[in-house]
């Protein structure tokens, strides 16, 4: 006997249960996510011509707003510094050039004679109420004497506005200072000198001085213009322009002097006289004469300016 199986007729499948929420929101954000890399790997030129044909256009670019600038202003010269290389040297150039100039005033100073060697000539100040050398201090022994012959141009100074009291004077200065105070006569014919150069400076007052016989030169018809005076012989000179008398014993006179032995025979008279009168000045120390040291200008100076207050009462 047969057994047969009833069978059951099989039941349909289920339907998918519908996806939730979240599931919804994963495949939306992989999606996105996709696209974005797809969207990152394709070309500058893609992307525009995707966002083109889904309306989108691209926005232009805009300059920027930056806010103009001020213009330059023009940069002030200022001095570059100097490396210290450059400025060592430059402080050593500094030295150098200093030193170069001391050495040509060195050089100046030492080319000028000797002050009784030929000697420049003075030149003739403009006299004025008041002289000033500037080399003769108001405290200066002979200062009142040296401006008062210089504003009657009996003494000159030189260019530079010196007087140069100090300098040994010279036989031709002496003529042109004896010329000024005496204003000599002739008395005899005018000797020719043979050392006078052409042109020189103290001619005419040599010449007028020899012609009075104040100073006649040297036997060998010389005047030696250049030679430093000596202070008995500027002594002589004045006592003869002054035509003082010398006094009956001259040794007396000169007595006080500790050196008056050393007073050349042909000067004792007229420089006893010279003493008697008051010209002789120019050291403190009174018992001195010094008669053979050369005159410096300001000595005589001071003995021209005592023999010009004799001059006057003399007259």
């Amino acid at each position: 006997m047969g057994y047969a199986i009833a069978m059951s007729p099989s039941s349909p499948p289920e339907p998918p249960s519908p996806l939730d929420l979240d599931e919804w929101i994963a495949i939306l954000v992989t999606l996105t996510t996709i696209g974005g890399i797809f969207y990152w790997a394709m070309g500058k030129e893609q992307k525009q011509q995707i966002l083109q044909d889904l309306g989108f256009s691209p926005p232009s670019p805009q300059p920027d707003s930056t806010p103009e600038s001020p213009p330059p202003t023009k940069p002030t010269p200022t001095t570059p510094e100097l490396s210290e290389s450059e400025r060592i040297s430059r402080q050593e150039a500094e030295v150098k050039g200093n030193r170069d100039a001391g050495k040509q005033g060195r050089m100046k100073a030492d080319s000028t004679p000797p002050t009784h060697q030929e000697p420049s000539s003075p030149t003739p100040t403009t006299p004025t109420p008041s002289v000033e050398f500037s080399d003769v201090p108001d405290e200066f022994w002979a200062k009142n004497a040296i401006a008062a012959l210089a504003k009657q141009n009996i003494v000159v100074g030189f260019p530079e506005g010196e007087f140069k009291p100090q300098r040994f004077a010279t036989r031709g200065e002496l003529a042109v200072m004896l010329q000024q105070v005496f204003k000599p006569k002739s008395k005899q014919r005018a000797i020719a000198f043979k050392d006078l150069p052409p042109n020189y400076w103290g001619d005419a007052a040599i010449k007028a001085v020899a012609k009075a016989g104040i100073i006649i030169g040297y036997p060998d018809h010389k005047f030696r213009p250049n030679q430093p005076i000596t202070r008995a012989e500027a002594l002589v000179v004045l006592a003869k322009a002054l035509n003082l008398k010398p006094p009956s014993e001259p040794s007396k006179t000169l007595q006080k002097y500790a050196d008056s032995n050393k007073i050349p025979d042909y000067a004792i008279a007229n420089v006893a006289a010279a003493v008697k009168a008051g010209l002789v000045t120019g050291y403190p120390r009174g018992n001195l004469l010094n008669p053979n040291k050369p005159a410096t200008r300001a000595e005589l100076a001071a003995m021209l300016h005592q023999a010009k207050f004799l001059t006057v009462s003399i007259r």
